[in-house]
């Protein structure tokens, strides 16, 4: 059920109401889980949509509040650092993370971890809650974070995520979305260290992942090559250590 079909639906009902029709019979049909559900989807694709559905009735507007579409809400057109808050956008904020927003928590995870100068490790925990409920762009970042650590337990947890993330053909947009949120917003604050130590540490040639014009460079998610699990070689070993590279730049690790 489209955004365009639920508004002409809602009009509808007002009409019908005004003409002496059962005010409840239409809503009754739509239980009050599934308006929910719905205002929670129009929510997650766009703050604005959500707008515009709460003033189509009262069932709409009062789903829009059930902590459901508070916990999938869009983000997208707030900045990572409120360098000018207002009242408004802190208390609606706030609500987000009391209510479980998966982006909100992503966002505070990267606010948390990467604090200049001086990060914090409850960041990455927020981080690996975020990423554990699914979101793409916190996997990214957990996955590259383990992945830069020294011991070995961490580094399969961080290839877990970027498997994951592979398999869904999501690794080059979920870094592309990373960087665009992130900006020009930290220099390295320490927290992190360039590894020395490659995933790939054989002294033979890799033969394996594909390679254009002589450099490593990917254009989108589907030239992203998906083994879809089988035989995990070395060859996927050269592939992360590669998109460490790319991290690194993204967070200006040295």
């Amino acid at each position: 059920m489209t955004y365009s079909i639920l508004v002409k639906w809602a009009r509808h009902k007002r009409r019908s109401t005004r003409k002496g029709s059962h005010s409840t019979s239409t809503i009754k049909i739509l239980l009050r889980d599934l308006l929910v559900e719905v205002v929670a989807k129009v929510a997650s694709h766009s703050l604005i949509d959500l707008q515009n559905i709460k003033r189509c009735c009262k069932g709409f507007l009062d789903a829009s509040e059930d902590s459901y579409v508070w916990q999938r809400v869009s983000l997208d057109t707030f900045l990572l650092i409120q360098w000018l808050p207002n009242d408004e956008v802190s208390s609606f904020l706030k609500r987000c993370r009391k209510c479980g927003n998966i982006e909100s928590l992503y966002r505070e995870g990267l606010r948390e971890y990467f604090d200049y100068p001086n990060g914090k490790i409850d960041g990455l925990e927020m981080l690996k809650v975020a990423a554990q409920k699914g979101h793409k762009e916190a996997k990214y970042v957990c996955g590259m974070i383990l992945l830069c650590s020294k011991h070995k337990e961490l580094r399969k947890q961080g290839l877990e995520y970027m498997r994951q993330l592979r398999n869904s053909k999501c690794v080059v947009s979920s870094r592309k979305k990373v960087k665009q949120l992130v900006g020009s917003v930290w220099k390295n604050n320490g927290m992190l260290k360039r590894n020395q130590s490659p995933l790939f540490n054989s002294k033979s040639t890799c033969k394996g992942w594909k390679v254009k014009t002589g450099i490593w460079i990917l254009l989108d998610d589907d030239d992203d090559d998906n083994n879809n699990g089988d035989d995990i070689s070395l060859c996927e070993y050269c592939r992360w250590d590669h998109e460490l590279e790319f991290f690194y730049q993204v967070f200006n690790v040295h």
